[in-house]
């Protein structure tokens, strides 16, 4: 973290009502504490989704904190998790955390049976077919 900076995360939902939907949003804002005790005055960024390691997709968040904005991040959510109560913000902070990780698991949801099937990236599953469905598709032929 860069040095004489007390960075937090503030969490804040947005609720969108439209007259065919509504839905909430969260917002992850990265504040010093050391500038000013309320926002927008001691705001520094957003945090994003998730953070390019090697500087190809460069945003805010990654230009202000260089090259400890992964740790930074991290450590932002970490801390943020632990302090706070409410469940559907702790499952986003959760969601976050593991798309930091450098070769995260995807969930995809199959196209035959609808069932949500763990991978990684691969070509082998593009067409978002589940081992076992893929297995019984190749034994009927």
């Amino acid at each position: 973290m860069i040095s004489g900076m007390n960075v937090k995360l503030r969490i804040f939902r947005r609720d969108y009502i439209s007259t065919l939907s509504e839905w909430n949003h969260l917002r992850f804002a990265v504040v010093d504490l050391n500038k000013s005790k309320s926002y927008p005055e001691n705001f520094v960024s957003m945090l994003p989704m998730r953070i390019d390691s090697d500087g190809k997709l460069p945003n805010a968040f990654t230009k202000f904190f260089g090259n400890e904005s992964l740790a930074t991040a991290r450590g932002l959510l970490t801390e943020a998790l632990k302090t706070e109560d409410d469940s559907e913000i702790k499952a986003e902070i959760t969601r976050r955390l593991n798309l930091l990780d450098p070769n995260p698991l995807v969930y995809i949801k199959c196209r035959v049976c609808r069932k949500f099937f763990q991978t990684k990236k691969k070509r082998l599953f593009k067409l978002k077919i589940c081992p076992e469905c893929l297995k019984r598709h190749s034994s009927q032929e």
